[in-house]
Parts: C-alpha cells; structure tokens; sequence
C-alpha cells in the first residue's frame, strides 16, 4: 500500500534519512560520522597539495606563500615551512605532510578514543579563537 505524504512529511523524511551524511565531518570516507588517523591524513594532505601549483608532488616555500597569502595569520609563512620542512630540502612532501597531520590529529583528538569528530574540531577552533 503507498501512502500519500504532505509537502511537509516528505521534507522530514528527507531530513532524516540524510541527517547521518549531513552529519559526517568532511574526509569522512567510511560513513561512520568521525575521521581515523588514516582519513584525517588523506584530507590534510588533499588539503595542503592544492598549493602544488606545478603538480611536482611537493610544495615550494614559493607555492607554500601563495597559499597563505590573503589570509589572516599571526605566524610567519616561511617560518612555519621551516619547521614543517622536516629534512630541510626546501620543499613539503608526502611524508612531512602525513607527519604534521599526524601531530595535529593526535592534538584534535580530545578523548584519546582515535577518531576525531566534528565536535572535537570545533571545540578546538573555538578554543584557538579565545
């Protein structure tokens, strides 16, 4: 039997059934509402590889640069590419990236339960804004 549902109920069916994936932090591959070490790394590195702007596979202090420029920042972009720059070779590559997404993740993940969920990278940003 087919029931004929209002303007309304259509909507909140609608809601309801994507309110999960609505829900699911950005990188989350796997459905489940939160990001493992292993997604939050590949959303980083996605991330941060949209300033290779040559496709080398690696980002220049140069590109690094432009990918800071116009936003509001207390740091120093080449200072902070200094650091990240692990083994000083002039440029951010895989390993560097997966390294300092591992770092940030492991500081997101408030509870220590290996996932970090939308909430605890809210938290955090509204924590960094105080």
């Amino acid at each position: 039997m087919l029931l004929k549902a209002t303007p309304c109920q259509a909507l909140v069916a609608i809601l309801l059934m994507t309110a999960p994936a609505m829900a699911a932090p950005h990188g989350d591959t796997n459905g489940d509402g939160k990001l493992d070490l292993a997604e939050f790394q590949a959303l980083i590195q996605k991330q941060i590889m949209k300033a290779d702007t040559n496709g080398d596979g690696r980002i220049s202090l140069d590109e690094w640069k432009a990918r800071t420029a116009g936003r509001k920042t207390k740091r120093d972009p080449a200072k902070v590419f200094r650091r990240l720059d692990r083994n000083g070779d002039g440029f951010l590559d895989a390993s560097e990236i997966a390294l300092l997404a591992k770092r940030r993740f492991h500081r997101l993940d408030a509870n220590d339960d290996g996932f970090v969920t939308r909430q605890e990278r809210h938290a955090r940003k509204a924590a960094a804004m105080r």
